[in-house]
């Protein structure tokens, strides 16, 4: 019985040294030169599809839902990828009106959230800045000074890999080994697996996030494409609220997918 109490005081004291050295005067200085990025956040694409309030996403050749694909302007594609992205471009109007009457559930965009229509909030620390999204889906960027891992432990995912410096009150981020595929603020864009992000996270205001984020993809582009993205605070709500694609408010009414704000 000693030796049982003995054991967790033990334990106890070695885990209230950890803590000690968790929380040193080092990291409290840190942490207090982090900038305040709380809230929840919502990019242009979300701000424009939460505008229509149990509305309807129907005529694409004038809605404002495809204007915000235009967003992130005209890529720098190959002369082989041009041709297949104008291809898909001509078939636009259909592939909004699918779209219509769809849910993508598993969207595949940039390091995903950073570009889809969802809500995020953010949290900063001294080893890692989380990006965490209504679905779940978390976001790591490790700012501890670890590197990539090697290659024999890398493969692609849906976010890739990523890691990051603050510099002054702008979060650096590099991501490698972002999973294959579309972008969502551009969908007729399928980027390869050797996709190089490099991005810029900055608060603009007190209401406005921004990532300018570039792009380096030795088998799509000529050269790499510059793409910013800002989002808004959202104030509506004071809670991350739970999203189950296949059950939440936006359901699919004779035929057309309704949209519900945030």
């Amino acid at each position: 019985m000693i030796r049982t109490v003995l054991g967790a005081v033990a334990v106890l004291l070695f885990a209230s040294q950890c803590y000690a050295e968790r929380n040193s005067h080092a990291r409290v200085q840190a942490f207090a030169a982090l900038p305040d990025w709380t809230g929840l956040w919502q990019s242009e694409a979300a701000r424009v599809l939460s505008s229509h309030v149990s509305g309807h996403i129907e005529d694409a050749e004038d809605s404002e839902e495809l204007a915000l694909f235009a967003l992130a302007g005209h890529p720098p594609l190959n002369a082989d990828w041009e041709r297949k992205y104008q291809a898909t471009v001509h078939d636009q109007k259909a592939a909004a009106a699918a779209a219509a009457s769809a849910k993508l559930c598993r969207p595949a965009g940039f390091p995903m959230m950073m570009d889809w229509a969802t809500l995020f909030q953010v949290v900063v620390t001294p080893e890692e800045t989380l990006f965490i999204g209504e679905d779940g889906a978390v976001r790591h960027v490790y700012t501890d000074g670890r590197t990539h891992p090697g290659a024999d432990d890398l493969w692609p995912t849906p976010m890739g890999d990523s890691i990051g410096h603050w510099e002054g009150g702008t979060l650096v981020i590099d991501t490698v080994a972002r999973a294959p595929g579309p972008i969502m603020l551009s969908p007729a864009v399928t980027l390869s697996d050797r996709a190089h992000f490099t991005e810029r996270v900055r608060l603009v205001n007190s209401d406005t996030l921004e990532d300018q984020m570039t792009i380096d993809d030795p088998l799509r582009f000529t050269r790499p494409w510059q793409v910013t993205v800002q989002y808004s605070r959202v104030t509506g709500i004071n809670r991350m609220v739970a999203w189950d694609c296949q059950n939440d408010r936006n359901p699919v009414m004779n035929g057309k997918l309704t949209i519900a704000p945030p």
